[in-house]
């Protein structure tokens, strides 16, 4: 969504001069090289909004890697108000829609609410995926960098991260999908901030619209936080593939931790085939760069494993958790995969946590004594996709099936895959299938376009319908025919 200012310019200008003794009413009689044409332009203005800040970089990022590059990528610097202008190409214009706008504001930048930028930042705006109009106009504010940095999260989920102006350009399911993705996440924030989406994309500083001004404020504090916290990362993790940083307030998170309007801070580094994740609450102390309590830390390794032609993966991943007290628990998590003929077979062992009084002193590497176990296989059946986990503990007759695929590391020349496959077959894991084997639980799902059906093994039934405008109607039931709206 864009709010419609009348900004939009398109012209072409032909500039002719005459050289030599040519006749002045006739242009044909000039000699071929006296003739220079100016390429079509097509002008974008907005404003940079914190404050209105001057002094900061706006730039298009045409390859979605988040990354400026001076050279490919055009850019301009933002001036008095916050006003900035661009003059596209039809080439990069073309590609405005699906490429997300930074604004890069450098120590030195000017807020006119809050004087000289003390701490470097960045904000921007996400794709608007419909072509850019003669009244257009892109008001980039911490509102706006939040319902991208939303979308980016959810894209970087999903491995669909990274999304450039071409691959957008040449995919109309995907333009669609993103589409959807910002409408949900506008609605979601609308929802959460109390702001309507014109409010989000307004300028708020020219409607003295306190309500936006004041959430804007709180939204670029953790912004400001985020990225200085982000280059100190990537200065400490010079090999690593993406960091993602994000620091907020969450009142979920408040209640679940007994805490009152506190900051946390979500870190994920990803080097090779590991993942570091650490979820913290910050110190309020102002600049947010200081950790209260770590809440939750997370490493996971990945390697090939076994069979290649069946895209054999091992990962290996390490929990710590804090509990009510203060203490800690830690636990592992293996889990190993095939691919055989179109179906994902995953086998999960995930051993018990324990107990140790500081984060320290958490060290648990054992996975030897799993006391949980899963199953899981994913599926294409003609227009549908499937999905069916089954869990096992200790005290299920099949919580030994496949005993020896535990701790399976160093067991890649003793396994044999269609042991796993075997076992796997035979399990009731169609959609249709019942459960009749002893387990502890299982959940299956069904997803034909953009419905997704769950079922569980306490006869609970959920029906997800995606909207149009990208948002989802939940509805519940117990026979998988008849539907309610969930409470």
């Amino acid at each position: 969504m864009s709010v419609k200012k009348s900004s939009l310019i398109v012209c072409t200008v032909m500039a002719i001069s005459m050289v030599g003794c040519g006749s002045d009413s006739d242009p044909t009689s000039a000699p071929e090289d006296a003739i220079t044409i100016v390429d079509q332009t097509i002008s974008l203005t907005g404003k940079v909004i914190d404050g209105y800040v001057s002094g900061a970089t706006v730039w298009l990022d045409l390859d979605g890697d988040g990354k400026f590059d001076k050279q490919t990528e055009p850019s301009v610097v933002s001036t008095e108000s916050g006003n900035y202008s661009f003059e596209f190409t039809e080439e990069q214009a073309s590609c405005v829609p699906y490429s997300v706008m930074y604004v890069d504001v450098p120590v030195g930048a000017i807020d006119e609410e809050l004087g000289e930028v003390t701490e470097a930042y960045q904000m921007s705006f996400p794709p608007s995926i419909v072509p850019l109009s003669d009244d257009d106009i892109r008001n980039i504010s911490p509102l706006t960098s939040e319902i991208w940095g939303q979308i980016r999260r959810q894209l970087k989920g999903s491995g669909k991260g990274n999304l450039s102006c071409e691959e957008l350009k040449a995919d109309t399911d995907l333009r669609t999908e993103l589409k959807r993705e910002i409408e949900a996440v506008l609605l979601n924030l609308v929802a959460h901030y109390n702001l309507s989406a014109e409010q989000i994309y307004s300028d708020f500083i020219a409607k003295n619209d306190s309500a936006a001004y004041n959430k804007a404020q709180s939204i670029v504090t953790g912004l400001k936080a985020a990225y200085k916290h982000k280059k100190a990362l990537a200065e400490a993790y010079p090999s690593a593939n993406e960091i993602r940083v994000v620091i907020y307030q969450d009142k979920t998170k408040d209640e679940e931790y007994n805490f009152t309007d506190a900051w946390y801070r979500d870190e994920i580094i990803f080097i090779g085939t590991e993942d570091f994740i650490e979820i913290v609450k910050l110190k309020d102390t102002g600049s947010l760069n200081k950790v209260d309590v770590i809440l939750t830390k997370l490493h996971e390794v990945g390697m090939a494993w076994g069979e290649q032609s069946l895209k054999g993966w091992l990962s290996v991943r390490a929990d710590i958790y804090i509990n009510e007290d203060k203490t800690y628990r830690c636990g592992n998590i293996e889990r190993v995969s095939f691919v055989k003929e179109g179906i994902h077979y995953d086998l999960g062992n995930i051993t018990p946590t324990v107990n140790f009084p500081t984060l320290a002193q958490c060290i648990n590497t054992s996975l030897e004594n799993p006391d949980e176990r899963n199953f899981s296989l994913s599926y294409s059946e003609a227009d549908s996709e499937y999905g069916a986990e089954l869990y096992f503990r200790e005290n299920n007759a099949d919580f030994q099936t496949l005993a020896d695929w535990i701790n399976v590391k160093n067991k890649v020349d003793t396994l044999d895959p269609v042991e796993l496959f075997t076992a796997f077959d035979i399990m009731p894991y169609k959609f249709d299938d019942e459960v009749t084997i002893d387990v502890s639980y299982w959940r299956k799902s069904k997803t034909v376009g953009n419905v997704v059906i769950h079922k569980d093994d306490e006869g609970k039934w959920r029906k997800e319908t995606k909207q149009d405008d990208g948002t989802t109607v939940f509805e519940c039931g117990v026979d998988g025919m008849n539907w309610t709206a969930c409470t």
